[in-house]
């Protein structure tokens, strides 16, 4: 028994474990790669499409069609799909991203033959039905009513519309309208479009044995054939000039904040110090701005700061809700804040804790191969792999505060944000 008396000794944080990827190709020349770990009784498939928010001709199109795959096929109903997912014990995911679709099974390994059928018949054979279709957008209307209530989902939107660009993809603005103007020809055909016969990719993980490959093989090669490239109009990015945007929205108790502007790429050299810099001014729980604003001020209860990496662009961005007689004083705070990593360099103490939570934080993020694989189907995006967290840590061991104050002076000045406010 270990004596609790005593503390456990501190030892150095260790490297990351990659499990090493392994590329094949289907009949049909569908790329996939997989992460094996014998050790699981389970696997899961991500297949994932060039089918997201930014290739759709008119809101909510990408999304529905992504979330309508599993209410219809041509030999299955919702119910009975649904159905057979539970009877075996497996999970099927469908997500929407701003340049990604993704549909996800996680299922048993001896159930492999009826689940991966399944997942193929739901990306092939999807009927849309009608039905479900005008049910499924009725919902999401009640949640847009819902959500246009809230001053944080306000925010949100309006910082999206200043960074990006109104009618920019990436800024994803939607309308009360949308939901009554969107059709089932628009969805039936982004299905066939992008979904049906378009180019994925496949990205399995689990217990991937030599059976599993060939069951993938054959469940999607004769199916999901490649569809030649096609001219793709670019949307142009018209960002608004920085300043302050206030959201009038009554009544409301609180006021969201959102402070941003570009963020820094995930190739950027600077990206790892960078991260370093974002996480002691507000990227974990006892950073600058959570210590000030939260602890000794008590304008709220969590402030943090992130940035988000996209293939087109990148944002960085400060968010919290205050109560709104706070606005200005957080404003002012948050200001003081970045100031200080501008002027002074950051103590030794401090720069080396979050060092080690930053570590660590890393190496959560890549812990087992579910993880790894998530992991991986992001880098994939930038012509990397998972050996860019190695490279990352040792960035973040070798980083100074003279560099991480040069940082704070190139991408943190003032003139160059967005401040949203919304509330009263």
């Amino acid at each position: 028994m270990p004596n609790r008396n005593t503390a456990p000794s501190i030892v150095p944080l260790s490297a990351p474990k990659l499990l090493t990827p392994e590329h094949f190709t289907l009949d049909n020349g569908t790329e996939a790669i997989y992460l094996h770990d014998p050790n699981q009784e389970v696997f899961k498939i991500d297949v994932i499409f060039e089918a997201g928010i930014y290739y759709q001709p008119s809101p909510l199109i990408a999304a529905t069609t992504i979330n309508m795959l599993g209410e219809g096929t041509l030999h299955h109903n919702a119910e009975e799909i649904a159905g057979i997912f539970d009877y075996y014990g497996a999970y099927i995911d469908f997500c929407c991203g701003l340049n990604k679709s993704e549909v996800s099974l996680l299922s048993l390994n001896k159930y492999a033959e009826p689940t991966v059928r399944m997942l193929a018949e739901l990306l092939t054979e999807s009927t849309i039905p009608e039905k479900e279709l005008k049910i499924f957008l009725t919902n999401k209307r009640q949640e847009f009513l819902v959500n246009q209530e809230k001053t944080s989902y306000l925010a949100r939107k309006k910082f999206a519309a200043v960074l990006f660009g109104a009618n920019h993809p990436y800024a994803n603005q939607i309308r009360e309208q949308d939901y009554t103007a969107t059709t089932l020809q628009q969805i039936r055909s982004f299905y066939q479009k992008y979904i049906h016969t378009r180019k994925c990719r496949l990205v399995l993980c689990g217990n991937i044995n030599d059976s599993l490959l060939k069951l993938v093989n054959n469940a999607f090669s004769y199916t999901l054939a490649p569809a030649p490239e096609e001219d793709f109009h670019t949307p142009i990015f018209q960002p608004e000039k920085a300043g302050h945007y206030p959201v009038y929205k009554a009544p409301a108790v609180q006021t969201s904040i959102r402070i941003g502007k570009t963020g820094v790429s995930l190739t950027d050299p600077d990206y790892a110090g960078f991260m370093l810099l974002n996480t002691i001014l507000g990227g974990y729980f006892g950073s600058r701005l959570m210590s000030n604003i939260r602890e000794n001020k008590g304008y709220t209860y969590g402030i943090q700061s992130f940035n988000v990496c996209m293939p087109q662009s990148s944002y960085w961005c400060i968010t919290t809700e205050v109560n709104k007689e706070y606005t200005q004083a957080t404003l002012q705070e948050v200001e003081k804040e970045i100031r200080r990593l501008q002027t002074e360099p950051v103590p030794s103490e401090e720069l080396q804790l979050v060092k080690n939570f930053l570590h660590g934080d890393i190496l959560r993020e890549i812990d087992g191969v579910f993880a790894q694989a998530d992991a991986l189907k992001h880098k994939l995006n930038y012509g990397l792999d998972n050996r860019f967290y190695t490279t990352m840590i040792e960035q973040i061991k070798a980083c100074t505060p003279a560099e991480l104050k040069q940082l704070a002076q190139k991408y943190w000045q003032p003139e160059e944000m967005y401040v949203i406010t919304a509330g009263e």
